[in-house]
């Protein structure tokens, strides 16, 4: 069985992505998570929260990989991972102040 602390300490991407994709289909058992088409995707595990749209890790109001310790949280846009909260809040703002823009132009 593979550690998912293991696993997330890995520093090669490629390698990670690899490993916890191995992981999830061989520990975890959900390969059809993998393979989601749905829009939005919340995966509530024991210790954390995944949250996904359009099967790529993405949030605007908070860590796409919601741990139960604030600490491990990871932050995610579009797919893209950030390595800190400020990094993140400086592109989600953006993109939720160009939401609220045009749901005002169409009232």
């Amino acid at each position: 069985m593979n550690d998912i602390n293991n696993i997330e300490s890995i520093k090669d991407k490629q390698e990670k992505s690899n490993k916890l994709i191995d992981y999830y289909i061989n520990d975890v058992n959900i390969e059809s998570w993998l393979n989601n088409n749905e829009k939005i995707t919340i995966i509530n595990f024991k210790d954390r929260v995944e949250y996904k749209k359009f099967n790529k890790y993405h949030r605007l109001n908070g860590p796409a990989i919601d741990y139960n310790n604030d600490s491990l949280d990871k932050y995610y846009y579009k797919g893209k991972n950030y390595d800190s909260k400020e990094e993140w809040l400086k592109v989600t703002t953006k993109e939720l102040r160009r939401i609220k823009i045009k749901r005002l132009k169409n009232l």
